[in-house]
């Protein structure tokens, strides 16, 4: 992005600051940011990365995975072995022969366009061109699945390579996985210090949307001008979002200037009290102001809001916000952010796709006629982004009937190519559904999502009910998920989408909001399996039999905290941050679960600290199940207690407990440099107050006997050590 040298006097007056220090490591990398000396590792210009994208998708080689072969002196493209690692992102298909008679259409996007959940069994490239041989003629027509999960914005180079097919038409079906370079690519740095300096993380949002289109139009433009030059049509099919039923988790605002952090949790917890009180006029009210200070930096006003026009019946205004509140992470790398169609990306798609004369197949302007004006949810969408069979069905009917229209001149219906789309088994349809509450869980969905999924799955098919016995069981169990003889079992159905979804991307979790949804789900087919899970629970996990430590990945994440269990997350899933030796809170409450019975008594051993300098000081309580335990003086050194709880507390099977932490001191613009530092140093930064850190954080039985004393006889004991 070019930049006027004058807007980045900060950056430079920051150099020269540093100059003058002994900080050397920073100024070598500002130097190197600044293009003044070279990088061995090619870091400083990004195109290391930009190469090895390029490599993996596409060159005048390869298309994807699929290399290029001479046999018999013909042209074919064949899986390679070489990245036989890759090869479940793409379709199951071990060669793409010559070009023959046949209409060639490529399919190419991300795991949208792959059919996340039904792929392999059922996938939008089947039902394409299916509806495609309905007009053309059985036999006369194939579509080549290119999609590939996770694709990003090298895309580009995928699409370009794929010229070497010979296509006679392209389906763009990509823009889930395009976001902003920042702050991984280097050539971003100086920009992003002078905007932090000048706007606070506002200025970083604004950046990052800016840099984003501008990424998004080069792409697009560069894919329609490479296939209009050879006079192949594209469809691009700009995507749409779960809208309604989709939410991120609720979290603080990051650093604002000014101490105004304080200003809006505390505007937090009035807003969500007028809600509970069915004040909405107020509560949006309250919830404007949040806006006010964090620029739209944050969801949590921005679902007030949408919430209040809902309940007043404004469908544009609802609309509106809880699209603002999809696009107001794009910012930031710290947090783990699902896969979604932005609206800088949606308007690019739009604006540079019709510059060539391509087709546009507009999703969100289809979807809202489809539903007669009605917000995007559950009907449509499995998940955040990827469809249901219907919304399979309607992208890819919009897209033949473009198709059409420029292979054929005959201008169809999209609605009449619905009809007779092709559509997956019973059986399939109850595993995509389940997959679906498994996915959304482990997205920190609500309770009412994920139920419904489940409601879903053994509603089209009975057979799902034995899936989830072993599910439920798998999860439960201590041992090792692929060692677990439920892992076996369902790895014995041979079923392709379980065993692509359910085992490769799962981990073991206390899972309480899912467990619970799928027994509740299987009573509706008088299937009581929640006495065994709560026997399992107490078998495997009881408190009465082991010491259990509530910082561990499996309990952690029960408190469905996202910015918390961060650091705990099975390796392959961390993002790339600084790294953490202990927990950190990012709110005033922080959750944790364990599996207990009542009348056995407990004794919690917690170490903490509070943030700030040394001066600083505040109570931070324990609450076991809404009951306060425990009120300990906390400073900014460590400090253990040993709080020991009578069992009468305590509940059969999952009790919650709660650290409330003091409201801390807010460092507003002061945090602003320790982020410069982490993004010359090429960290990902902390962008949010911390409110505590925990070093140690553990449940046990201290004695096998039991106790009927009455919580407010019994005399807490809180032992600081």
């Amino acid at each position: 992005m070019e930049r006027p040298s004058e807007s980045l006097k900060s950056f430079a007056n920051h150099v020269a600051r540093l100059a003058a220090s002994e900080s050397a490591a920073q100024l070598t990398s500002l130097l190197r940011l600044a293009g003044l000396i070279d990088d061995p590792s090619g870091r400083s210009n990004g195109e290391g990365a930009q190469r090895r994208a390029a490599d993996v998708v596409g060159s005048p080689d390869r298309v994807g995975i699929w290399e290029k072969k001479q046999e018999d002196g013909q042209t074919v493209f064949v899986r390679s072995r070489e990245v036989m690692k890759d090869w479940n992102y793409w379709a199951n298909l071990g060669r793409i022969e010559l070009k023959g008679a046949k209409k060639r259409v490529l399919l190419i996007g991300e795991s949208v366009a792959r059919g996340y959940l039904y792929d392999p069994i059922y996938t939008p490239a089947m039902v394409l061109e299916k509806m495609l041989e309905s007009r053309f003629g059985q036999g006369q027509v194939e579509v080549i699945d290119l999609a590939r999960t996770n694709i990003g914005l090298e895309v580009r180079e995928l699409a370009i390579s794929a010229l070497q097919l010979e296509p006679d038409a392209l389906v763009m079906f990509s823009g889930n996985n395009w976001r902003a370079g920042y702050p991984l690519d280097p050539r971003h740095v100086p920009v992003i210090d002078t905007a932090l300096r000048e706007k606070g993380i506002a200025g970083v949002k604004q950046f990052a949307d800016e840099s984003l289109g501008e990424e998004v139009r080069s792409v697009v433009r560069d894919i329609s001008t490479a296939y209009a030059e050879r006079k192949i049509p594209i469809v691009w099919i700009v995507p749409e979002f779960n809208l309604m039923d989709w939410r991120e988790p609720l979290i603080s605002a990051p650093h604002l200037p000014d101490g105004a952090n304080r200003t809006w949790l505390e505007l937090w917890e009035r807003a969500r009290t007028a809600l509970e009180n069915g004040s909405f006029p107020h509560a949006k009210d309250l919830a404007q102001k949040m806006l006010d200070l964090d620029a739209g930096l944050c969801v949590v006003p921005l679902y007030i809001l949408a919430e209040c026009s809902r309940h007043a019946g404004d469908r544009e205004a609802t609309r509106r916000y809880l699209e603002l509140a999809r696009d107001s992470s794009v910012w930031d790398p710290s947090i783990s952010a699902s896969a979604r169609p932005l609206a800088v990306s949606q308007r690019s798609i739009r604006e540079e796709a019709r510059k060539t004369n391509h087709e546009v197949v507009d999703m969100p302007e289809i979807l809202k006629e489809y539903l007669k004006g009605e917000i995007p949810d559950r009907r449509l969408f499995l998940d955040y982004c990827h469809h249901t069979t219907e919304g399979i069905q309607i992208s890819m009917a919009a897209a033949a009937a473009a198709i059409l229209r420029r292979l054929k001149g005959e201008d169809v219906p999209w609605r009449s190519l619905v009809k007779d789309a092709l559509a997956p088994s019973r059986e399939v349809e109850a595993e995509a559904a389940f997959l679906s509450a498994v996915h959304s869980a482990h997205w920190w969905q609500s309770y009412d999502v994920v139920l419904h999924h489940c409601r879903q799955a053994v509603r089209f098919s009975r057979h799902i009910t034995q899936v989830m016995k072993f599910f439920v069981d798998l999860q439960t169990r201590r041992t090792p998920m692929l060692m677990c003889q439920a892992a076996e079992r369902i790895s014995e159905l041979k079923s392709p989408l379980l065993q692509h979804y359910l085992l490769r991307y799962n981990h073991q979790q206390l899972d309480v909001v899912l467990l619970d949804a799928i027994v509740n789900a299987m009573k509706e087919l008088d299937i009581d399996a929640e006495k065994d899970l709560q026997r399992l629970r107490q078998e495997e996990h009881s408190v009465r039999n082991r010491d259990i430590d509530l910082l561990e990945y499996y309990f952690n994440s029960a408190g469905l905290q996202p910015q918390e269990v961060m650091w705990v997350l099975p390796r392959q899933d961390r993002i790339t941050r600084k790294a953490a030796d202990y927990y950190r809170a990012y709110g005033l409450d922080s959750k944790f679960m364990f599996i207990g019975e009542r009348d056995c008594p407990l004794q919690f051993t917690f170490t903490c600290r509070l943030p700030g300098h040394a001066a600083f000081q505040g109570a931070v309580t324990i609450h076991l199940n809404d009951k306060q335990l425990a009120e300990l003086p906390a400073a900014s050194s460590w400090s253990t207690w040993d709080i020991t709880v009578p069992g009468n507390v305590v509940q059969d099977g999952c009790n919650k407990v709660v650290v409330r932490w003091p409201m801390p001191e807010f460092p507003g613009q002061h945090a602003y440099a320790e982020i410069q530092n982490d993004l010359i140093m090429g960290n990902i930064p902390e962008f949010y107050c911390i409110f505590g850190e925990i070093h140690t954080f553990t449940v046990a039985n201290p004695a096998g006997t039991k106790t009927t004393v009455p919580l407010e006889q019994h005399e807490l004991s809180a032992i600081g050590k």
